[in-house]
């Protein structure tokens, strides 16, 4: 079902970000993909996914894609990150957001929640309110 909901999710939402300057997302790390892989096998839901991916202050990430983009950025000063603090800061985040997930979003299905199942069946879009 996996590779069923990622073609569907990749061709009924993809996002043409071929003309944008910036792209601001999620933080790609080892939590997030976890919770968008338990979303993908129909483990958890579109409620829950969206609510997991704010847990453990997991953070964003920015893309500049256009030379207009990078002619806004000035450089003001730098801060040395030192591997040991940071990468420990960082586990530290993938940990919480993982405890908060199981001790708050998995397994606690509510009533209405949408599935990838029910959102391919119903051929639902990125339009549709529900989402």
């Amino acid at each position: 079902m996996a590779l069923e909901a990622k073609a569907y999710i990749l061709n009924k939402f993809k996002v043409d970000y071929q003309n944008y300057d910036v792209i601001i997302g999620y933080s790609a790390d080892d939590s997030a993909f976890s919770f968008a892989q338990n979303f993908i096998n129909g483990t958890i839901s579109y409620r829950q996914l969206t609510n997991a991916m704010h847990l453990g202050n997991l953070g964003q990430q920015f893309v500049l894609k256009s030379e207009k983009a990078f002619d806004k950025i000035r450089f003001l000063g730098y801060e040395i990150a030192e591997s040991p603090i940071w990468f420990a800061k960082k586990e530290m985040r993938d940990k919480a957001a993982r405890r908060e997930y199981f001790d708050v979003e998995k397994n606690k299905r509510q009533r209405g929640d949408i599935y990838i199942t029910q959102i391919m069946d119903e051929e639902m879009k990125s339009d549709d309110k529900r989402l």
